[in-house]
């Protein structure tokens, strides 16, 4: 099994999203591995499409759709506990391609959206 495959499975395994050095102390209990191997596996795992980074609070969560390439990702993330959840990005997108924003390509575009949970709110 590769190191992408063996932080893969962390990740989806998860309840909840994990920190880079969360994700290192998981996989220590069966592997010896470095900072930068979690952090290169990561970057590729990302880039192929299978896990998203949370930009406010972190931390990575398995992407939750057909893991396609460069799809438009929209994170709920709750200013209270931390959680995050994928949302859909399909009515984001049709408001931003009628808009017709002039300096962005909107084709591609991340979105994190910091608010209160169910449970929190």
């Amino acid at each position: 099994m590769t190191n992408d495959q063996i932080i893969f499975n962390v990740i989806k395994r998860s309840k909840k999203d994990l920190s880079a050095y969360d994700i290192l102390d998981k996989v220590q209990k069966t592997k010896k591995m470095k900072p930068m191997t979690v952090y290169r596996s990561l970057k590729n795992l990302i880039n192929d499409g299978l896990v998203h980074k949370s930009n406010i609070n972190k931390t990575y969560l398995a992407c939750n759709h057909s893991h396609q390439k460069n799809h438009n990702t929209i994170l709920a993330i709750c200013k209270k506990c931390g959680i995050s959840e994928e949302l859909t990005a399909k009515l984001s997108f049709t408001q931003l391609q009628k808009n017709k924003v002039k300096k962005f390509d909107m084709n591609n575009f991340d979105t994190e959206i910091f608010t209160n949970c169910r449970a929190c709110s």
